[in-house]
């Protein structure tokens, strides 16, 4: 097959857990008391010597929801659960956070486990309370996953009975160009259960280390393909690992045919789904019988020989970071694009910038060729507080035309023209300095700064991007009736300390959670003051949002105000005190936003620290050290196109001056 340069076939990963995991690579691990088969895995090492996965493909997971993890924590999207009155995707059986390592772990990270797509996003779907959960619900779960992008769905929980709804829902989702993925089933049984029954869903059987069916997974006519299952060792609740048990076997089958769906969709992405699910079913390795038997169907996954025999895009854009969020005003800026391509099938003059300011007249550039497939892209100069919409398009020799994203011009990435620079930010893992005041007898419902745990009212976890785990709720609540700790009365009020203020704009944005049940819902009433808690105005009322959500505003829509000592206040009341209340906050952050940067804030994000210490040096003797680029310039304080001493005396002064 043909392996891109900078992907030669690599050694095993550096996850300390990778010994364990025989699915991905089998050398004779003993489990249960049976050696292993070398060969008997999904040869995922083979896989990643060719395209280790991309974080431009989403895999839902519908079933018992999916935890942060901490290997996936920061591409773990925000789901939804479709079960009564229930908003968080939080894994309480525990089940889908072990899946979710087995697709998605962080691979080559030096820590735990390593999944098959170490880069892709994780879309958690909570169709279940608990260990149970109705077909209705999954129904639900899967079309919301299919309608919010998702690239592949796995399901994985089943029936033993059809339901027409999950039936639709399957039809539904394959419609949209998703592959559903689901398990053959648990009870040993020769009957393929549902989903996995129906003919848009692709349903897996399990096997043992050695290859053989393992003794909890059903069998039958459906079956399409077979995959590790017995004795899978992965992510779980409480940030640990564990051993799935074994009457699951076949989810945890399930859930390595969708790493490898993730794989090929990120490798391949001009194949549809169901071109996907041609091609891992007919690149499996043979079991059992010869050709397709009902125990393992065309037989065992194998990701490397599918990432070998998928046709090779012509063209196929890897970025090689984060998408900025904004883009500094009024001068060029950059951003570095993998072109991967089979050969040297891409037309050079075709790879250009497309691009629209503030909705106005397309436009198109040339990017800069940087060698072994890689390319500068150069956005435009673009006025402070104006959106740049854009993509980039690139055609083979073939006449092969991808763009980036995919889907463009319908869909394109959007920049904002702004410089923001962090004046507070509180994710509430340390206590900063906020108070909190109770009016009412019962108190219950005071704000408090915990680890949350899920109620039918109260966040099951915080929204922090890390591996954080703290926010204020009011009041937290375990076990017994939800509405123990809930607001009664009040109002409850959580205040934060003074902040002072630098710049005439300011943005304040945070993260809320509120749940109020009742005849007349109560709202979280968010109020700001600039005179250090004196004079007080509402900036934002937030009524029930089935979770986490964020919101923002600025200091400039309340220009009544005024004074350099901000603060925020967020109550809540019962007003009435006949509805179940409560609400959240985490991610506290307030910023100014400007158009101009320091000289020498050479990684523009609005402070002059150390961190640009390391761009100055880079400058001088790194890669950057024959051109003034746009961070070069930052720290070229004599504007000669060259960065010495004279530009590292004057960054000091820059750096200790107030």
């Amino acid at each position: 097959p043909w392996i891109h340069p900078d992907m030669a076939r690599p050694a095993d990963p550096n996850d300390p857990d990778f010994a364990l995991q025989w699915g991905l690579k089998n050398a004779e691990q003993i489990v249960d008391g049976q050696t292993g088969f070398i060969g008997a895995d999904v040869d995922a090492p083979g896989a990643w010597g060719i395209h280790m996965g991309t974080s431009s493909v989403v895999i839902a997971i519908v079933g018992r929801g999916v935890d942060p993890h901490p290997e996936f924590a920061d591409r773990l999207l925000e789901g939804r659960a479709f079960v009564g009155d229930l908003f968080d995707t939080l894994d309480t059986c525990p089940h889908d956070t072990h899946l979710a390592g087995i697709i998605a772990a962080a691979t080559n990270d030096g820590i735990g486990v390593a999944g098959l797509n170490g880069a892709a996003m994780l879309l958690p779907v909570r169709a279940f309370d608990g260990c149970n959960g109705s077909q209705a619900a999954v129904a639900e779960g899967i079309i919301w996953a299919a309608d919010e992008g998702a690239d592949v769905i796995l399901v994985a929980i089943h029936f033993d009975d059809p339901n027409t709804n999950l039936e639709t829902a399957v039809d539904y989702a394959t419609a949209q160009d998703v592959l559903v993925i689901a398990s053959a089933g648990n009870a040993g049984n020769p009957t393929v259960t549902y989903p996995a029954a129906y003919g848009n869903c692709l349903a897996v059987s399990a096997t043992t280390n050695q290859d053989t069916q393992s003794r909890f997974s059903n069998s039958g006519a459906e079956v399409d393909v077979a995959a590790p299952g017995r004795g899978i060792w992965s992510t779980w609740s409480d940030d640990d690992y564990r051993m799935l048990g074994e009457f699951r076997d076949s989810a945890a089958a399930a859930a390595f045919v969708a790493g490898v769906a993730a794989l090929v969709r990120s490798y391949a992405p001009q194949l549809s789904a169901f071109e996907v699910r041609r091609l891992i079913i007919d690149s499996a390795h043979d079991l059992g019988d010869a050709g397709w038997d009902a125990v393992f169907g065309a037989g065992r996954v194998n990701a490397a020989r599918a990432l070998e025999t998928a046709p090779a895009p012509a063209l196929r854009f890897e970025h090689l970071g984060p998408l900025p969020e904004t883009i500094p005003p009024g001068r060029v800026s950059s951003i570095t694009l993998r072109i991967a391509s089979v050969g040297k099938t891409i037309l050079p003059t075709s790879v250009r910038l497309h691009y629209q300011i503030d909705g106005g007249p397309g436009q198109a550039s040339p990017v800069v060729p940087l060698g072994s497939d890689l390319y500068r892209v150069d956005l435009p100069p673009v006025p402070c507080e104006s959106a740049l919409d854009y993509y980039v398009r690139a055609q083979s020799v073939f006449g092969t035309i991808v763009t980036d994203p995919i889907d463009a011009p319908g869909k394109q990435f959007t920049l904002r023209a702004v410089v923001h620079e962090t004046l507070f930010r509180d994710d509430f893992e340390s206590d900063l300095g906020w108070t909190v005041f109770g009016d009412g007898d019962n108190r219950s419902g005071l704000w408090t700064r915990v680890v949350p745990v899920g109620t039918s009212a109260q966040p099951a976890f915080d929204r922090s991007p890390d591996a954080g785990r703290v926010c204020f709720i009011t009041g937290q609540h375990i076990g017994g009736d939800d509405g123990t700790n809930d607001v009664d009365g009040g109002p409850v009020v959580l205040t934060s300390p003074i902040i002072a203020l630098s710049d005439p704009d300011i943005e304040v944005s945070f993260s809320c959670w509120v749940s109020s049940s009742g005849e007349t819902p109560d709202a979280l009433i968010v109020r700001v003051s600039r005179n250090g808690g004196v004079d007080w105005i509402v900036a934002d009322t937030i009524t029930s949002t089935n979770g986490w959500v964020q919101r923002s505003f600025r200091l400039t829509d309340f220009p009544e105000l005024t004074g350099d000592e901000l603060r925020v206040r967020f109550s809540i009341a019962d007003s009435l005190d006949d509805s179940l209340t409560e609400a959240g906050v985490d991610e506290f952050h307030v910023r100014a936003i400007h158009c101009t940067f320091a000289k020498g804030d050479a990684n523009l994000d609005g402070n002059v620290n150390l961190l640009d210490w390391s761009e100055l040096t880079a400058c001088m003797s790194g890669p950057n050290a024959n051109f003034v680029g746009q961070r070069c310039d930052m720290v070229d304080f004599d504007q000669n196109l060259r960065i010495d001493q004279r530009d590292i005396a004057a960054f000091q002064n820059a750096f200790i001056s107030p």
